[in-house]
């Protein structure tokens, strides 16, 4: 593994990731810098990013998902895209079970997913300058009543530590 850094950064105003959201209630950008003779694109990276997520995760997303079912909100219903080798051909206004891809684009990827409980986007956003490659991933958070303050208070530990876990794994597959 070689040197690399992962930072917590604001997200510039100017981000797509904001455009036709409304008002958003948390937002975080984690970003994986590090060196590299060459940038990756979008459908690489998402490849690279799903072999990265760690087991413990991927328990964690599926009992979330069968408790949301008890309280009628979605689970995404993407299936199993951890083994999925079609992820990398997505395109922009495709929907993956609930989720929708917002953009796609060679180097940025945003998606999004609108239920009763909170609306979300996650952004995957990758630059170069210089010898330095950076994998940012960005999510925003609108939420729609207490069921989703409550839910948000209980992931945002998580959501933190899964992204950096995330980004800690994937620096060792770019």
């Amino acid at each position: 593994m070689g040197n690399f850094q992962i930072k917590e950064q604001l997200i510039p105003r100017n981000d797509k990731i904001f455009v036709s959201f409304g008002e958003t209630n948390y937002e975080d950008r984690f970003c994986l810098i590090l060196e590299t003779k060459t940038i990756s694109d979008i459908d690489l990276v998402i490849v690279k990013l799903i072999k990265s997520i760690p087991y413990w995760v991927i328990s964690l997303l599926n009992l979330r998902n069968k408790i949301a079912i008890i309280f009628g909100l979605k689970t995404g219903k993407i299936g199993n895209f951890y083994n999925n080798p079609q992820i990398s051909n997505l395109k922009t206004s495709q929907s993956i079970g609930d989720i929708v891809i917002i953009l796609k684009e060679k180097y940025h990827l945003i998606i999004e997913l609108k239920d009763k409980h909170l609306d979300f986007r996650f952004s995957i956003l990758i630059g170069q300058e210089n010898s330095l490659t950076k994998v940012s991933l960005s999510t925003i958070v609108k939420i729609n009543n207490f069921f989703g303050t409550l839910y948000f208070f209980i992931i945002t530990p998580f959501h933190r530590l899964i992204i950096k876990n995330i980004l800690k794994k994937l620096s060792s597959e770019m």
